[in-house]
Parts: structure tokens; sequence; C-alpha cells
């Protein structure tokens, strides 16, 4: 009769102390590593900062009729009325001479 011996080890796992920050989140153990997860809190802004930005977008828009002449120039390009390259330089002269127009008048 023959007897055979199995032995066993058991599979420690070790945690490391949390940080001393304060922030704990949720951890991870492994066999020797411990692994920490941290979130950040970012504050949000707030009523006047959200409008102030709302008000910095509207100006630099163009207006409506710019609007028009830009989707007009696009859809010329799109269905090959023009090529893509001179849409683009009238665009550009375009809101070059507007920009100009608008610094001569003292509005932008």
């Amino acid at each position: 009769m023959s007897s055979t011996t199995s032995s066993s080890t058991a599979h420690r796992t070790r945690r490391q102390p949390s940080s001393k920050s304060g922030q704990a989140g949720p951890t991870i153990p492994v066999p020797y590593v411990t692994a920490e997860l941290h979130t950040a809190k970012i504050p949000l802004p707030g009523g006047k900062e959200v409008s102030s930005a709302v008000d910095t977008v509207r100006g630099q828009l163009p207006s409506a009729d710019q609007l028009l002449f830009y989707g007009g120039l696009t859809a010329a390009a799109a269905f090959s009325v023009i090529e893509w390259p001179v849409a683009a330089a009238i665009g550009i002269g375009n809101a070059l001479v507007q920009r100009s127009v608008h610094k001569e008048r003292g509005e932008g």
C-alpha cells in the first residue's frame, strides 16, 4: 500500500495600507499587489459662467444672411456646381472681407 502526500499551499494576499490623503477608493486585492482607484472631483461651472460662454459664442457666429450665403456655397460645392477648393477660397475671402468691414466700423 502506497500513500501519497499532497501538500497544498495557501495563496495569501497582502493588503497595502491606504493612502494618507483621506480619499480611499475601492481596492482590488491581487496577490502581492493592491490597486486603488481614485475619482477626481471636477467643479461644474455656474450659471454666470455658462451665460458668459453662450454670449461669447453668439458674438462669434455669422448673421443669418451670412449663414445663408455659406450654406449656398456649401451646397454648390456638394453638388459639384463648383469645385470645393473654389468654394473654400470664396468662403475664406468673404470671411476676411466681413472681418475687415466690422473692424473699420468698430463693431468687432
